[in-house]
């Protein structure tokens, strides 16, 4: 028979003026894979069933990228520097007016990218140097760091993947491996990256495409960098019914008492998928991780701001409402979700290869 734990654990901390007192609980991390848009063609030359026709369409139907007049789009054309400037800045939907003033003598106001170019610019990811060389293929290596500043990918000296055609000091080495590493980007061969190569209309579409799939994953909270590993993490929220389940269960708790309910925080669940597969992955039941430290000291490393904070955890119970039960039976789990001056809450769910779940429930104010 399985035996259903929960652990209590008593600690007061100070943090910018506020105490935060902390327990546990968890949540489950599992893979979505983004599926392929059906989009009906507008190109002579590009069929449904083109490598790259995912991409192009979807960047096409969005106003990211244009084809010819003549009706074509000319994927093995090389992308120009400008080209590639256009689609990046547009596909980045923020607002291209600026007054910023771009220093390139080979670049005029009337030029077809100017706007788009001058924004890049102003925003560090392309040099605003003395010459910008719009007309000029774009090369693999240069593409790769427009990417990463572009999209937010952190860029680390710490990589599990690398190539054997560019020195260890080359410029866009540490551009090249971290987008590689996070799957933006890949090598002509299993070895070798070809730096000095230069970017097709085709595999522009794929890189930006790529790009923004993400992007959109860091702002869904399906992936955090962890600063300790240098690596980015998947913290995909699988079990988003049960998380959703425990968060009312708990706001009912707090409305008989007659506090205030916790507000969701994605931020928060995805902190507590962390700390779920933390528990899993390094094999112990306690709110101190060996690698991560204090419930708190997590929160700070992944950058997530707070006055007071708080966790519960528990292990092997099967349902939403019995591991809140338990909670509730604990005098310490009781007073964090009862806490009137937490504000937020966010709770993940995870499952050992035993299928054994553990339970993480953070609480926090903001």
């Amino acid at each position: 028979m399985k035996r259903n734990t929960i652990i209590i654990t008593t600690a007061i901390i100070l943090f910018l003026n506020g105490g935060f007192l902390h327990n546990r609980v968890h949540a489950m991390a599992g893979e979505e894979r983004v599926k392929s848009t059906e989009l009906q063609t507008p190109f002579q030359d590009i069929s449904s069933s083109f490598w790259a026709a995912t991409p192009i369409l979807t960047l096409k139907e969005k106003g990211y990228m244009d084809g010819y007049q003549d009706g074509t789009f000319k994927p093995n054309q090389y992308a120009t520097r400008a080209e590639a400037a256009s689609v990046i800045a547009r596909s980045l939907e923020i607002p291209l007016e600026t007054d910023f003033e771009l220093n390139a003598k080979d670049l005029s106001p009337s030029h077809q990218y100017y706007q788009e170019i001058c924004k890049l610019a102003e925003l560090g990811i392309v040099q605003n140097s003395e010459h910008f060389r719009p007309e000029e293929p774009l090369r693999r290596a240069q593409i790769a760091k427009m990417l990463a500043l572009s999209y937010g990918v952190q860029v680390d000296h710490v990589n599990k993947t690398s190539f054997k055609d560019y020195k260890k000091d080359y410029w866009a080495r540490d551009y090249i491996e971290s987008l590689a590493d996070v799957g933006i980007i890949e090598g002509t061969t299993p070895t070798t990256f070809s730096p000095n190569q230069y970017v097709t209309r085709a595999q522009l579409a794929v890189l930006v495409y790529r790009g923004i799939e993400f992007q959109n994953k860091i702002k869904s909270y399906q992936l955090a960098y962890d600063y300790l590993s240098k690596h980015y993490i998947s913290t995909v929220n699988s079990a988003v019914n049960w998380t959703n389940e425990v968060i009312d269960l708990v706001n009912e708790e707090r409305k008989k008492v007659g506090v205030p309910p916790l507000k969701q925080d994605l931020a928060l669940t995805q902190l507590a998928i962390i700390k779920a597969q933390d528990m899993i992955q390094r094999k112990y039941f306690d709110h101190f991780s060996p690698y991560y430290g204090h419930p708190w000291d997590m929160a700070t490393l992944f950058d997530y701001e707070f006055t007071r904070f708080g966790e519960n955890i528990a292990r092997n119970f099967d349902q939403p409402k019995d591991v809140v039960n338990a909670w509730m039976a604990s005098e310490k789990h009781r007073e964090n979700m009862l806490k009137e001056n937490y504000t937020n809450i966010g709770v993940g769910i995870k499952s050992d290869s035993q299928g054994n779940y553990y339970w993480v429930q953070l609480f926090s104010s903001k």
